[in-house]
Parts: structure tokens; C-alpha cells; sequence
């Protein structure tokens, strides 16, 4: 019976060590954050604007939001989320605008309307 509670212990010990070892994240458990206590305390609320930008011309478009470039095709529209005040510049040229024009500035007033380049 002694030598059963010495394989106890060591395998005990053994555990606990590796365990103050094992590097200390937040889904470090297999089972993740399925029991978090507070799972709203880690959200943050996002302060992005989402918007459609519609491409009513008949040549493709090309635009930079935030050092991102997109492209519209013709009649096409592209959803868009970038943070109030992100300027939205023009890449390829096009009817109404140069390559390189500043087309708009992102505000609150845009989150969930379409905003037409051409």
C-alpha cells in the first residue's frame, strides 16, 4: 500500500508542475469560454459604420477606405464598414472624379445607407 501512495503523489506532483509550467492564456481550457461567468465583459462596442458603396456607372471602379482598395464592378455594390471620419479616395478615374480624388468622408449619418460614386 506504501508504494501505491508513492506512484499517488509523484503522478499528483507531476500533474501540478506541468500545470504551473503550461503558459496562462484565456482559452487555455479545451472546452474555451464555454463557461466564461461574464461573457459580455470582454465586448467592446464597435464604433465602425457599415455602408453600401454603389458603383451606378458602367466601368469598374476602383477606391481606397482606410489604405484598403475595393473594387466595384459596374452596377455592383460593396458593403463597407470603416471607423467615423475614414476618407474614402478614388483610385481609377471616372466620371465626376479624378484618380486620386477625396469622394467622401465616412459619418454616423451613412451607417446602413447606400452611397453612390457614379
Amino acid at each position: 500500500m506504501v508504494q501505491r501512495n508513492g506512484i499517488l503523489t509523484g503522478s499528483l506532483t507531476a500533474f501540478i508542475l506541468a500545470g504551473a509550467m503550461a503558459p496562462a492564456t484565456a482559452n487555455a481550457w479545451p472546452l474555451g469560454r464555454l463557461f466564461h461567468l461574464h461573457p459580455t465583459a470582454n465586448t467592446a462596442a464597435d464604433a465602425r459604420i457599415t455602408f453600401q458603396l454603389v458603383n451606378k456607372g458602367g466601368l469598374v471602379q476602383q477606391v481606397k477606405v482606410a489604405g484598403h482598395v475595393y473594387t466595384l464592378m459596374p452596377h455592383g455594390a460593396l458593403a463597407i464598414t470603416a471607423p467615423e471620419g475614414t476618407e474614402v479616395f478614388a483610385i481609377s478615374p471616372g466620371f465626376g472624379h479624378r484618380k486620386g480624388d477625396l469622394l467622401f468622408a465616412v459619418t454616423p449619418a451613412m451607417k446602413g445607407d447606400a452611397v453612390s460614386i457614379d
